[in-house]
């Protein structure tokens, strides 16, 4: 039954941040608009690139998969040490990983100290890639020392 299964991958999602605390959460506002809010769980409700985390995106208006896409590729090339081969296969990731979101809906990303990425969204199975500089790259954006979004880093860093 399709309500089973929708019910099931919400489970899902939900089970990656059981066994996190909360650390921290704030809102993404973009042309004064807000666009998503954002939480932090970790182990321990502790913070560390070194361990296992999950940001979970509580969208609060519509985005497309492709502005999402967008968004993230300019982020994740801003570090210098970044290739075209990097690229490619980041965009391949987020493809497979980012779906259209509408306000209400929230997607999951949970990301291990192993490299591991798992992206989660109400409406499909869960997606995962070994790809330790993507899962650096892309957390970065939110929680890495240089983000183009300082106040949000320090919300969900719980500061």
């Amino acid at each position: 039954d399709h309500r089973d299964l929708h019910l099931s991958i919400r489970r899902q999602r939900q089970m990656c941040i059981r066994d996190r605390k909360f650390v921290g959460g704030g809102v993404l506002t973009m042309l004064f608009m807000d666009i998503y809010k954002l939480n932090l769980y970790a182990n321990e409700g502790r913070y560390s690139g070194h361990n296992d985390f999950v940001l979970e995106f509580e969208y609060l208006k519509p985005v497309s998969k492709s502005t999402i896409i967008d968004a993230s590729i300019n982020e994740l090339t801003k570090p210098d040490d970044v290739t075209s081969t990097d690229i490619k296969f980041w965009k391949r990731i987020l493809d497979k990983g980012i779906v259209d979101m509408n306000a209400g809906e929230v997607a999951s990303v949970s990301f291990t100290n192993e490299g591991m990425v798992t992206f989660y969204s109400d409406d499909r199975l869960p997606v995962s890639f070994k790809a330790p500089k993507f899962a650096k790259g892309f957390s970065s954006i939110w929680l890495g020392k240089n983000t183009s979004r300082p106040r949000l880093r320090q919300k969900l860093l719980g500061k």
